[in-house]
């Protein structure tokens, strides 16, 4: 439950609370959370902790919040597996404008890309949340 004497803001603490239950299947990948009415009444807090609530959610990647359509946790989605050659260097930061293009990612999210650089090189960049970098 939240605990309103904590120096954790509500939010935060309703925050933990779903990505515990999504992370541990209990609100499964694909699956509608509660609405924000039931949230209100189940955790005892206003709509706003829950619009931010839900926005550190979708920040982190855990749900999706479509208009009308309630929100939602998002479906694993399967990864490419990228070997990343010896000496190679691996490094994230923000795509550009072109590589979100490229790589299919939707503009206003934060999806951070992997560049892999051997010899001075970029080898390959990638959507750091639809790869798995294997190390030879």
């Amino acid at each position: 439950m939240i605990d309103p004497h904590s120096d954790r803001p509500a939010y935060r603490q309703l925050a933990d609370i779903l990505r515990d239950r999504i992370t541990s299947g209990d609100i499964a990948p694909g699956a509608l959370l509660p609405s924000i009415r039931r949230l209100e009444q189940e955790y005892d807090v206003g709509r706003e902790t829950i619009r931010r609530t839900l926005a550190v959610l979708r920040t982190e990647g855990l749900v999706v919040t479509g208009s009308g359509h309630g929100t939602r946790v998002v479906d694993e989605q399967p990864r490419e597996v990228v070997s990343v050659p010896r000496g190679a260097r691996v490094r994230s930061r923000m795509p550009t404008e072109a590589e979100r293009v490229k790589l299919g990612i939707d503009p206003g999210s934060v999806v951070p890309v992997m560049v892999i650089t051997l010899g001075g090189r970029v080898r390959g960049v990638h959507a750091a949340d639809r790869v798995e970098l294997s190390f030879l």
